[in-house]
């Protein structure tokens, strides 16, 4: 009778174990953040935070007349470990705060991971809150996005890639001033591209969803994808080069202002870091030079879609070209010294 009892004991305890840490959670004020759950950014763990007190992220992107919103969730004191999710809305409450929402927002999001064909990750949301709002810097207006010419059912294009994760199976491209999610099948035209990459595709429209507009690789195309300037080919090259001086301003990602130039390749602006990674002294006098040209040119200085930048001012830096990832967000130009970069 004793083994019984204590047999009885041992497993209502063992349910105590389990079932009490959860109620507990569950009544935990919403939103509430939980570091331990962020590591490793483990899909389960992330799931059940989603459906439970809420998952905390920052907005990566923002474009209200394509309804595109994508949230990014990082693991904790690891800056280069991150998630993007799109986030759908479920009800108009809901879309009427994501229409407000700007780059960096930090939001808190409940709701559930949906079943998609893609590794891309979307979130239904049943609930939302903004926990803070990230300021545009102070005397730029928001970024206004161009208006292009409607794509036609199928065709091609020559896009930049903004964006490639899951051995090629979630790719993104830049077109003008368009994002534009890609629904890749055949991951081995893709899964040696690198952000940054100029390519022409062949794509199809796919008809579900409308908005936002998703392309699909056309493979019965007689080339599906060509890379006409693959950005891994620049590493390590000594480039001279020449353009419009940029601003990336201190963020939640940035410690401190990070300055760039735009430069025209192969008819597509990319935008190239400029940097000093080996002599810290060295980096803070190119920063120092840069902040003092962009300080007395301020006046014709304009806001970018995730910068700003001085369509009025070019500049040129010569150094060694550096990509170290294919998702690295820019490529970087290594300088020696601020004599290296110079109002052009």
């Amino acid at each position: 009778m004793a083994k019984k009892y204590l047999y009885a004991l041992l497993i209502c305890l063992t349910i105590l174990a389990v079932i009490f840490p959860r109620i507990l959670k569950s009544n935990e004020p919403i939103c509430s953040y939980h570091s331990e759950v962020y590591q490793g950014l483990e899909l389960q763990a992330l799931s059940e935070e989603l459906g439970n007190t809420g998952l905390i992220g920052r907005i990566h992107g923002a474009a209200r007349a394509s309804n595109m919103f994508v949230m990014s969730v990082r693991e904790p004191n690891n800056f280069f470990s991150h998630r993007e999710f799109s986030l759908l809305a479920r009800d108009r409450e809901s879309l009427k705060i994501l229409e407000q929402v700007n780059r960096h927002d930090l939001l808190c999001v409940q709701g559930n991971f949906i079943a998609n064909p893609s590794p891309q990750q979307h979130i239904a949301i049943s609930s939302i809150q903004v926990l803070n709002s990230w300021a545009q810097p102070e005397g730029f207006a928001p970024y206004q996005r161009q208006l292009i010419a409607e794509l036609t059912q199928q065709g091609s294009l020559m896009v930049e890639v903004h964006a490639i994760a899951a051995k090629g199976a979630v790719l993104v491209v830049e077109y003008q001033d368009l994002i534009l999610p890609i629904y890749v099948t055949a991951t081995e035209y893709t899964q040696d591209l690198y952000r940054g990459d100029i390519v022409k595709l062949a794509y199809q429209i796919q008809g579900k969803p409308q908005n936002p507009t998703h392309l699909k690789l056309d493979t019965q195309a007689e080339k599906p994808l060509e890379v006409i300037d693959a950005i891994s080919s620049w590493q390590n090259q000594e480039q001279t080069l020449t353009g419009n001086l940029v601003k990336f301003p201190q963020s939640p990602q940035l410690k401190f202002d990070v300055y760039a130039m735009a430069v025209d390749t192969k008819g597509i602006e990319r935008f190239f870091t400029l940097v000093n990674f080996k002599d810290i002294e060295a980096f803070q006098q190119i920063r120092d030079k840069l902040a003092n040209i962009w300080d007395a040119n301020l006046a014709t200085a304009v806001s970018g879609r995730n910068m700003l930048i001085n369509p009025e001012v070019t500049i040129q830096a010569q150094g060694l070209i550096n990509i170290v990832s294919p998702e690295q967000a820019n490529p970087q130009i290594l300088l020696d010294s601020a004599e290296d970069v110079v109002r052009f």
